[in-house]
């Protein structure tokens, strides 16, 4: 996890698809104090939309806050095909009065940076006894916050999994799984990060500076018209804003990802989206996806979520008050990576009957759907021992 030029990646040869250095933006840090001009409208992160910003993917520059109000970064975007301008102090301070629409005494230049935008990712993360992650291998914009998120996620799913193969709980065959369940999703938000960005060309082409506006004001005039062009222009702005749900609120980017592996035992119909499977999260219980959320009331009368009993590296087999067989056979085996947890018992109850409105499994069910305890010959021990083997986990 050396970054996104990283040389580990590069020294094992792991395959890269995409490209680098697609698009550029400069860069300046300053302090200013510019509390007159944020005080009625206090974000980190400001907009700027006017004609001295319009170039590139967003078409607008920016003013991040560092330290409120006096520490900033400034951002605009440059032509990579015709290499690194060459920035002066000067036009720095000329963009920046440009920015702020005023002239800004006392500023104190820092530092200026090119950054660029990268849609790259690798459709491998591994060789041998080494393991790639984070940006090295998925490498993208900030658009839509899905950084992070995808870092911590490859730690998480790696992590526990090189555990379980040196405490010898799992076939190191389960390794495999890492590059088969992860890649797909940096595959996944390289595209989504790229895309939101490409997505302001519906805002650019509202502000109006690639067609013929050349000032603000015109803008202005050209968006507030009281005539018939002015309401296309308006129902243009309205759709532009409804496509950015999708960097900004879609809930189902970060949440929707589905594990396909050989450490997974998927069911045989395929998944259906009820709504947009990008903008809404659709939880379920169906194995590779994440254990829905839900509160549950614990011994000492408080709520405590599904998400919060679940993992700390270990597997946890949920099931309710009727399917106490599989905490029996869990015991029998002595398992020291499996636990079971009935829903409902004293130490975790549905009080309003959430979680059996969420799991999807019959009350005495565990982990796959459906599966009917009631018949008196189910044979849980073995049933159980037979799942492990096949997601690779030593009994």
């Amino acid at each position: 996890m050396d970054g996104a030029k990283s040389r580990v990646l590069e020294q094992l040869g792991l395959p890269l698809e995409g490209v680098m250095a697609r698009a550029g933006t400069v860069y300046v840090t300053f302090k200013a104090d510019l509390t007159k001009y944020v005080q009625h409208r206090p974000a980190i992160l400001q907009w700027i939309v006017n004609p001295e910003a319009s170039f590139g993917d967003l078409g607008m520059g920016l003013l991040r806050a560092i330290t409120p109000w006096h520490e900033w970064i400034m951002g605009w975007g440059f032509d990579v095909s015709k290499g690194e301008p060459q920035v002066t102090e000067e036009q720095v301070r000329a963009r920046l009065n440009a920015f702020v629409g005023a002239k800004v005494e006392e500023v104190e230049i820092q530092k200026l940076s090119y950054w660029y935008v990268n849609q790259t990712w690798a459709t491998e993360y591994s060789k041998g006894r080494v393991f790639c992650g984070g940006d090295a291998v998925h490498r993208h914009p900030p658009s839509s916050g899905l950084g992070s998120n995808t870092c911590m996620q490859d730690a998480f799913n790696l992590g526990w999994k090189l555990a379980y193969a040196v405490k010898g709980w799992a076939a190191p065959s389960l390794l495999d799984s890492y590059t088969t369940e992860r890649a797909p999703v940096g595959k996944q938000i390289v595209a989504r990060a790229n895309q939101s960005r490409f997505d302001y060309k519906y805002l650019k082409e509202v502000f109006g500076f690639d067609n013929g506006v050349t000032t603000q004001k015109q803008m202005l005039e050209r968006i507030f018209s009281e005539d018939e062009q002015g309401a296309e222009i308006r129902q243009k702005l309205f759709k532009a804003l409804a496509v950015k749900n999708y960097e900004f609120n879609a809930q189902g980017i970060e949440l929707n990802q589905r594990y396909t592996s050989n450490a997974v035992i998927s069911e045989a119909e395929p998944e259906r989206f009820e709504r947009d499977q990008q903008l809404y999260l659709q939880a379920t219980t169906r194995p590779g996806a994440k254990v829905p959320h839900t509160w549950l009331v614990n011994t000492n009368g408080q709520k405590q979520s599904t998400l919060d009993i679940t993992g700390k590296g270990r597997f946890i087999l949920l099931t309710g008050l009727s399917g106490k067989g599989w905490k029996q056979a869990t015991e029998s085996l002595n398992l020291p990576y499996l636990d079971v947890i009935q829903i409902g018992a004293r130490d975790y109850r549905d009080v309003y009957g959430t979680w059996n409105a969420k799991s999807e499994i019959h009350e005495s069910g565990a982990i796959w759907r459906y599966q009917d305890s009631t018949n008196k010959a189910f044979d849980y021990e073995n049933t159980l021992k037979a799942v492990l083997k096949q997601v690779q986990l030593v009994i």
